[in-house]
């Protein structure tokens, strides 16, 4: 008979817990600052929680909560690969397009687009589906006019690195933001 410290899931319970209570991770992620707990069926049972859970599938399975802002609990918690657990993230970006929600990163893979160019343009606020086209995005156009931001900006008075503070202060469009600051004038 295996000891309980070897078993993944004996492991797996020990690390949830800490997440949890653990003085050292009080300060580190979300679980004690957003109040995650471990329900108390669970908390100082381990066959309570072997119970509710079972063996783990394989080993590349984790244990994930179903919903990021409930606790562990059995109603909140399975077994799934760790691929897919690491897009339950709160910092994970999902974007629906066409009816189908996908992580930005799967949507990057599947359009053969470079991820960290995708996430530029959204973290720009362009919307998705500009962001995915083979267009340039160089342009903002006002009034009829398109000009490089960088055009606009000297034209305003204004620094380039203010219009994209604005923008990303308000959760805009730079040219929302230029918009803000002609209103000004």
């Amino acid at each position: 008979m295996r000891r309980l410290k070897d078993m993944k899931e004996y492991r797996i319970w020990k690390a949830m817990k800490a997440r949890c209570y653990a003085p050292c991770n009080a300060d580190m992620g979300y679980y004690q600052k957003d109040h995650i707990t471990v329900c108390e069926r669970w908390k100082n049972d381990f066959q309570a929680f072997f119970e509710d859970m079972g063996h783990i599938p394989g080993d590349d399975y984790s244990i994930d909560r179903i919903d990021n802002m409930k606790s562990y609990s059995p109603e909140n918690c399975r077994w799934i690969p760790m691929r897919q657990q690491s897009q339950n993230r709160r910092n994970v970006i999902s974007v629906t397009y066409r009816g189908e929600t996908c992580t930005l990163k799967e949507w990057a893979r599947r359009l053969n687009l470079n991820y960290y160019t995708l996430y530029g343009r959204i973290s720009k606020g362009i919307p998705f589906e500009q962001a995915i086209s083979d267009v340039p995005i160089r342009f903002v156009e006002i009034n009829g006019r398109s000009q490089y931001v960088s055009d606009w900006c000297k034209e305003l008075g204004i620094t380039p690195t203010a219009v994209y503070s604005w923008k990303h202060k308000h959760r805009s469009t730079a040219r929302e933001a230029l918009l803000h600051y002609m209103n000004q004038q």
